[in-house]
């Protein structure tokens, strides 16, 4: 074959395959094409589903968004409409109420004037009509100011026959006209000028002209035909007529007055008559605007004392009562209240309007004016329905009355105050929340939309660089691997997950096995730490605070550190200071990590700076509901700048924690400090001057000797922050004031609100706490007793006169009052059930003043001693308050399934703390318990001879002194609102003047006689042999005593309470004694005697005391605080007594220098007024200080019953 042939057949071959695989490639593209149509009407489809299904989402919510919104509309509207109504149904059934009992109370009154002038008709054997009441203007004027009457007028009926004989009668009898006008003169003096003599009243008997009122017609006709009498002449009135020309007035011949007569005779039963105007009854004697609605209230008199009704041949004559309608709508709802429409109807087709507005009701005119949109919510309620509610059938038919009834409405201003723009705020509100919704949908839509147009365009990459890499086959075989290979993942992950519910037994032995690898790596990943090459930490501590947490409850001292505490977490977050944590009373926090930061030093010197002053301010704040010497706590503030190891040491509990030697000497740093200053280091000091703060810093004089690093050379932050001078604290410095009050007015005049100086602001805090923790418990009297009369176990009449507050007998000396058996209340858990929260209480404004202004009083009448002073008053109460609260309850126990147990509970506490006024008098006579004490003790003013001690024949000198200087202060009127609040029964009354008399005359410690009459009552009270008392009288005997004792406990608490308060309190009293001594007052000077008399307070005194309070029982941890107390500090005392009482007398030589001539010339003439004076005054008076003057309203000389006085 030749090469050409060869060649040709090889074309050929080549051809043909070309052809074959052009036409494979062909079909695989033409496939290939097929599919990817097909994809593509799929993907639109789907796209086309998708889109439907978006829109339709988006109409779903928007139709639930109106129909959400329409549905909250209407359903806050209809809350309001009804929250509207319910308080307008509210508020008219009170008015409805209120009525009712004011209408109870005028007929009550009139029955009660109308029985006592039949009783005086009887008593007098006096024949009717031929009768004069007397006192009738003040009898009358009385009744008419408790019944809301303008005017009150006695009308006898009289026969035609004695017509002429009443005339004579009268004429002779006139006389209580003047006597009435006499009586109050200042009602009369514009008509009669200086003339006091009134005119005659008339001759005759005259009748009603048409035209007039009280016209002066003879009554010549017979009169009426009806009943006992022909007349119904006017005869007293009170007021006193203004001109006395209204009396002998025929009222019968008056036609309101002679229908109303008929019906009283028919049914014998009191008649208000139609309104009228009846101005010519009182013409002048009474102001008031006639045109206003008025009605007569006839009230029979009748011969027979014990008939109210249906004897009408008794009936002698009637009382007529003017009655104001003003004066029954004034008063009857809250202030806030306004836009409340009164309709008054009767029978006789009177209708008269009224809007009420808050405490104001204003006459709107005659006729229903009301406004006719608010008829659905009429409230109608029957004015005085319970006249007629005993009639006979035969009277119910016949009488002809005018009944009222009292219909209230509501006005469009009272409904705006309850509607508000709320509706369609919600409706908005929810609107937005669907709208919202909708954006985030759309919005959460776009970002899946786009991520799946980002997986998608990289999953066409993917496939295009597979597809040209691989043949189709081979491609899809890949694919399919890999969907395996994450099916194979994915199962994996799941057991993993599942081993921990489900282990298997060879797995549970593989765990068990590896046990001691895991124990030896408990963590799997690194710690998370980290070193910062620097930072500033800052260690702040609470001056006082262990001395001062040692007298208060848990919760006061969690109170002071959260407050506190939250303060400076607020600035820490602001000023990106890391917290990180508290230790005690101690804060710990560091600037410059976790975040790494240059100005480290100066950020951490401003958060100091910000938290010393927050400190300070919010103590002073807090006192005055945490109580004394909160105000005196201050911070010491160190500061140190270095490297710190830094992160989270895992672990139960898991935290932040710094770890190295800045923290260390960051912490010493700080106990080196002094209170109210920043202390720095000087690594700290560098970092400030080097951040051009060195103006900030000022180097401390003294080296500071640091546990474990030496002498220290230290810094000051802001020299300008100075401590006070100091005595103690947690073994470091404190406040040590002399205490009491600064003040120009040692006394001043008794019932007037108190001048407390502005400047002296712990004496204001201390006034603060005071008035806080007698309002606190006022609020608990206030809900017990509301409970027991909601429950009608006891009634307040409020017509009652007040009750005495004080004995009768004035030679009776306030020693004497002493009770061995005070009678508490016994328990009803019943009340205690029904009783609301205390706190939900809000006092009356006029009750919280008053009572502040008594404190505030108190506090003044305390003298500037060192020791007896205002201070110590209200430590003293503190300290009650304390014990008090450590009482367990039998109030604890509400269920009455448990009334038995909580009975035995109260017994088990004598019921001391189950009565709030117990509670409050307790608290009261700590209080007053030193009022006035001259700072020497009784026996000094025994030797003196001074006119307290004759006065109380020296006998507790000054804690009588104290009780009646008090009470008196107390009984003021400027004070009435608080004692109205604390007492309404003469049983209340009594048993607080009964416990504030034991409590304070329980002070006494010192009268040998008086003591051991203590002790006999305890030993009788608590010894098995006191069997011959009743339960009661045994359970009362041990609270009586038991009482004395608190306060007793109370009066020197510093002795049994931390070493830094007693020596606080201990000097303080050294002081006062020394300086006694100085003035002369005192025969031995107390630093010959003072350690061993203090050893001999507690060994004699103070730790027996301290085992009364346990063995008694009813105290709880506090008895054995109180005790541990004791005896810590006689041990104290005994070891460190005599370096004790030598800085004491350093002290006093600075603080108290030696007098010159002329203070001494001055001591000896106070001395001598002192012994001389009679310190008895009334109220009014005012006595100053020696720096300033004496003024008394009678001879200081001059003896004065001792009750009923003031003692200063």
């Amino acid at each position: 074959m030749s090469d050409s042939t060869f060649e040709e057949e090889h074309n050929e071959v080549a051809q043909s395959s070309a052809a074959s695989v052009n036409g494979t490639d062909e079909g695989k593209e033409n496939q290939e094409g097929s599919s990817s149509s097909d994809d593509k009407i799929v993907e639109r489809a789907d796209n086309r589903a998708v889109r439907c299904s978006k829109v339709a989402v988006l109409v779903v919510i928007a139709v639930a968004a109106l129909a959400f919104g329409t549905a909250t509309y209407f359903f806050t509207d209809n809350e309001e409409e009804d929250n509207f109504e319910i308080q307008f149904k509210d508020y008219a059934n009170e008015i409805g109420a209120l009525a009712h009992i004011e209408s109870e109370n005028a007929f009550g009154l009139l029955e009660s004037m109308a029985i006592t002038i039949a009783s005086y008709s009887l008593a007098s054997n006096v024949s009717w009509p031929f009768i004069t009441m007397p006192h009738f203007e003040q009898r009358g004027t009385r009744n008419n100011e408790l019944s809301k009457a303008l005017q009150l007028s006695l009308v006898p009926l009289l026969l035609k026959d004695l017509k002429a004989e009443w005339e004579d009668y009268a004429a002779q009898s006139q006389g209580w006209v003047q006597l009435g006008v006499d009586a109050s003169p200042s009602l009369h003096r514009d008509y009669l000028g200086s003339n006091s003599k009134v005119p005659q009243i008339p001759a005759r008997v005259f009748r009603f002209e048409n035209g007039q009122n009280g016209s002066t017609v003879p009554q010549e006709e017979p009169g009426v035909d009806v009943g006992p009498g022909n007349y119904a002449v006017v005869w007293q009135q009170a007021p006193a007529p203004h001109n006395p020309s209204i009396v002998n007035f025929d009222l019968l011949s008056h036609p309101v007055f002679k229908s109303a007569y008929h019906e009283m005779w028919e049914t014998s039963l009191p008649v208000v008559t139609e309104v009228t105007d009846l101005s010519f009854l009182y013409d002048g004697a009474v102001t008031d605007d006639a045109t206003h609605p008025h009605s007569a209230l006839l009230y029979p008199i009748f011969s027979s004392l014990d008939r109210k009704g249906g004897f009408r041949d008794d009936l002698l004559g009637f009382l007529v009562a003017v009655m104001p309608w003003d004066a029954y709508f004034a008063n009857l709802i809250p202030t806030n209240i306004n836009g409340m429409v009164v309709v008054v109807s009767n029978g006789c087709g009177d209708d008269f309007s009224y809007r009420l507005d808050g405490p104001q009701a204003v006459f709107l005119g005659m006729g229903d004016l009301h406004d006719s949109q608010y008829n659905h919510l009429e409230i109608s309620t029957e004015f005085a329905p319970f006249l007629y509610a005993n009639l006979t059938a035969t009277h119910a038919s016949d009488h002809i009355h005018c009944d009222y009834k009292i219909n209230s409405y509501p006005t469009s201003s009272l409904e705006e105050t309850y509607r508000s723009n709320k509706p369609w705020a919600y409706a908005l509100a929810v609107v937005i929340v669907f709208t919202f919704t909708a954006g985030v949908f759309i919005f959460y839509d776009y970002l899946v939309q786009r991520r799946q147009n980002n997986v998608l365009t990289k999953a066409k990459r993917t496939n295009a660089i597979v597809s040209a890499l691989f043949p189709s086959n081979v491609r899809d075989r890949i694919l399919r691997d890999a969907e395996q290979q994450a099916e194979n993942e994915e199962r994996d992950r799941n057991m993993k997950a599942n081993f921990k519910f489900g282990a298997s037994k060879d797995q549970l032995k593989h765990f068990l096995d590896d046990e001691e690898n895991r124990v030896s790596q408990p963590y799997s990943t690194k710690p998370i730490a980290d070193l910062f090459p620097s930072a500033t930490v800052m260690f702040a501590d609470i001056v006082g605070f262990t001395a001062w947490s040692s007298v208060r409850e848990p919760s006061q001292v969690f109170t002071l550190l959260e407050t506190i505490y939250h303060s400076f977490d607020e600035t820490a977050k602001r000023r990106r200071v890391f917290k990180v944590e508290t230790i005690g009373d101690c804060y710990v926090a560091v600037a410059g990590l976790p975040d790494p930061r240059p100005d480290h030093a100066v950020v951490m010197a401003r958060f100091a700076k910000e938290c010393l002053t927050s400190m300070n301010a919010l103590t002073k704040k807090l006192e005055f509901s945490l109580g004394p010497d909160t105000g005196d706590l201050s911070m010491r503030i160190g500061l140190h700048s270095g490297p710190v190891t830094a992160g989270v040491l895992r672990g139960d509990k898991s935290r932040f924690q710094l770890f190295g030697d800045t923290v260390n000497t960051a912490a010493r740093i700080e106990a080196s400090g002094e209170r109210n200053r920043i202390h720095l280091s000087e690594e700290t000091a560098q970092q400030l001057v080097k951040s051009n703060k060195g103006h900030w810093v000022t180097q401390r004089t003294d080296v500071v000797q640091a546990k474990g690093k030496g002498a220290l050379e230290t810094f000051w932050l802001d020299p300008q922050l100075r401590s006070s001078p100091s005595v103690v604290s947690d073994g470091k410095q404190e406040s040590a004031t002399a205490g009491g009050i600064s003040r120009n007015t040692r006394l001043m005049e008794v019932g007037l609100k108190p001048k407390v100086p502005s400047e002296d602001e712990k004496m204001n805090r201390l006034i603060g706490w005071n008035t806080d923790v007698l309002g606190r418990l006022l609020k608990q009297i206030i809900a017990r007793r509301n409970a027991a009369i909601k429950l009608g176990k006891i009634r307040i009449n409020k017509f009652n006169a007040v009750p005495q507050f004080a004995p009768q007998d004035d030679e009776m000396m306030v020693l004497d009052e002493v009770k061995e058996i005070i009678q508490l209340p016994a328990f009803d858990a019943v009340v205690v059930e029904n009783q609301e929260d205390p706190g939900s209480i809000v006092l009356d404004p006029q009750v919280t003043d008053q009572l502040k202004d008594f404190v505030g009083t108190v506090a003044l009448l305390y003298h500037n001693n060192p020791f007896h002073n205002f201070e110590h008053a209200s430590h003293v109460t503190m300290s009650v308050v304390k014990l008090l609260s450590r009482i367990t309850t039998a109030d604890a126990l509400v269920d009455r399934t448990q009334e038995r147990d909580a009975s035995s509970l109260h017994d088990f506490t004598y019921g001391i703390t189950s009565d709030p006024l117990t509670q409050f008098a307790c608290v009261f006579a700590a209080l007053i318990h030193d009022v006035d004490h001259s700072g020497v003790p009784n026996t000094q003013l025994i030797k003196e001879d001074s006119y307290l001690a004759r006065l109380y024949k020296n006998k507790s000198i000054a804690e009588q002194n104290s009780v009646d200087i008090a009470w008196k202060l107390f009984m003021n009127d400027k004070f009435a609102a608080v004692r109205d609040v604390i007492c309404t029964t003469s049983e209340d009354t009594k048993r607080f003047r009964e416990l504030v008399v034991n409590s304070v005359m329980a002070t006494d410690i010192m009268d040998k006689d008086l003591k051991a009459l203590r002790n006999a009552r305890w030993d009788k009270a608590f010894s098995e042999a006191a069997v011959t008392d009743s339960a009661e009288d045994s359970v009362n005997r041990k609270a009586t005593i038991v009482i004395e004792h608190l306060i007793q406990a109370s009066d020197v608490a510093h002795t049994m309470q931390h070493w830094h308060i007693y020596r606080k309190w201990n000097e303080r009293l050294f002081h006062e004694l020394l300086l006694a001594y100085r003035a002369g007052r005192a025969e031995t000077d107390p630093t010959d005697f003072w350690y061993k008399g203090e050893m001999g307070f507690f060994d004699f005194y103070i730790i027996p005391l301290a085992k009364k309070l346990k063995d008694c029982g009813v105290f709880g941890v506090s008895s054995d605080e109180y005790l541990n107390y004791a005896e810590k500090n006689r041990r104290e005392w005994e070891l460190k007594g005599q370096e004790v009482i030598e800085n004491m007398i350093n002290n006093h030589r600075t603080e108290y220098p030696a007098p010159t001539p002329e203070d001494v010339e001055k001591a000896s003439l106070l001395r001598f007024e002192v012994a001389n004076r009679s310190s008895v005054i009334d109220t009014g008076t005012v006595v100053e200080s020696s720096e300033g003057t004496c003024a008394m309203d009678e001879p200081v000389d001059k003896p004065k019953p001792v009750h009923g006085k003031v003692f200063i």
